[in-house]
């Protein structure tokens, strides 16, 4: 790949040309086909969080508006009962696909669970995959005060709940259950938590992110889900 030449600010992205809306100097070598935009405009969108130990995992690549992302989307550990912490439900009865963004990279859910792995022990756990539509969303279910998980936490009950999503680009562990989205990564929000920041505890748009680690930032994507096929 060739060296990027292009003059960039002091927080390591791009210079962008004011008036003509492009970076100065040679772009980089881009990574696979891009979907037209205005095929692009057409496509649902979603925010996700990358965390910094997946962009570790990466191999701390540039992140660019337009490029691809083949992504496990990741809950995290829910309860079983509502509350201020995010938290599931399971039932009988059929749930359309929902998937309904709340807050920053944060969604109210719901659809039929497709997979499932139980574990069992002194208290049982559960990793479920739930088709919330336009997306598949892996969450782990904790059990009640009893130790055992609400009745029908199983493949082909329907769940609802909501959840801080996060992209699984390579996963640290095995997991025996997870779905892979394709995604075209469109924007990029990165909230400046390093102490010695002036612009500390703000958020910082833009439409590229540079290949070096973040410590205590955090980072969200914007993305289009790609319809199957394109």
């Amino acid at each position: 790949m060739p060296v990027n030449s292009t003059p960039l600010e002091p927080n390591g992205e791009k210079k962008i040309d004011r008036l003509a809306g492009q970076a100065s100097g040679r772009q980089t070598a881009q990574i696979g086909p891009r979907p037209t935009a205005a095929r692009m405009q057409k496509l649902p969108q979603i925010e996700f969080e990358l965390s910094a130990e997946q962009f570790s995992l990466m191999g701390f690549p540039r992140l660019q508006q337009g490029l691809p992302l083949t992504a496990v989307l990741d809950g995290g550990v829910l309860l079983p009962e509502p509350g201020p912490d995010p938290w599931y439900a399971v039932q009988k009865e059929p749930l359309a696909g929902r998937f309904t963004q709340i807050g920053p990279a944060l969604y109210a859910f719901a659809g039929q669970i497709v997979q499932a792995d139980i574990e069992y022990g002194s208290a049982q756990m559960a990793v479920v995959v739930i088709d919330c539509g336009i997306v598949t969303l892996r969450v782990a279910c904790a059990p009640n005060d009893d130790g055992v998980l609400p009745d029908g936490t199983w493949e082909t009950r329907y769940a609802a709940g909501f959840a801080p999503v996060q992209a699984i680009v390579e996963e640290s562990f095995t997991s025996p259950v997870g779905r892979t989205v394709d995604l075209s990564m469109w924007g990029f929000r990165r909230l400046l938590l390093s102490p010695n920041d002036s612009a500390f505890g703000t958020w910082h748009p833009s439409s590229e992110i540079p290949p070096a680690p973040f410590t205590h930032d955090r980072l969200l994507i914007q993305a289009r889900v790609h319809r199957q096929g394109i």
